[in-house]
């Protein structure tokens, strides 16, 4: 299981890169609607709510692995599709109050499926990775080797 500290370093490092690739498909989509304002309020809105959403289904997540393992792989595609669920629905709710009547539901709809195609993607690896410090600090077997106790029997 994750420390919170942890747990916080993975929500901050997928913020950073949420941001930038956020305003880059803003841009794709919506071109001249883009503006600076419009582009920063919407993405301060999806990410400052993707946030403690992700924290939170972290830890819930976290309570359904037994204390001194590891969350599986299907766990952590499970945990990113609920969370990515949840993400997408307010992802077009929120472009459609930001960006009015240019934001049809077609136009949102793509944004949101772009942006979250890559989300499941870049947050499963994110997951892995910390995933596997975890592994390494607490001294937990890597997936696909043998743990030192298998080695001896």
């Amino acid at each position: 299981m994750q420390t919170h500290r942890q747990s916080g370093l993975e929500v901050g490092a997928d913020f950073g890169v949420s941001l930038l690739i956020n305003l880059v498909t803003q841009l794709l989509f919506y071109g001249a609607l883009a503006t600076a304002g419009r582009s920063l309020t919407f993405a301060a809105l999806v990410l400052g709510l993707a946030v403690p959403r992700r924290y939170a289904i972290r830890r819930l997540c976290n309570t359904l692995v037994t204390p001194g393992a590891r969350q599986s792989r299907r766990q952590s595609w499970c945990e990113v599709g609920v969370d990515t669920a949840l993400a997408i629905v307010v992802a077009i709710l929120l472009q459609r109050l930001c960006y009015g009547a240019p934001a049809t539901w077609g136009k949102a709809g793509g944004v949101t499926v772009v942006l979250y195609a890559i989300t499941m993607g870049r947050r499963y690896a994110l997951r892995r990775v910390f995933e596997t410090w975890h592994a390494r600090q607490g001294e937990l077997p890597l997936y696909g080797r043998p743990s030192s106790s298998e080695l001896l029997q």
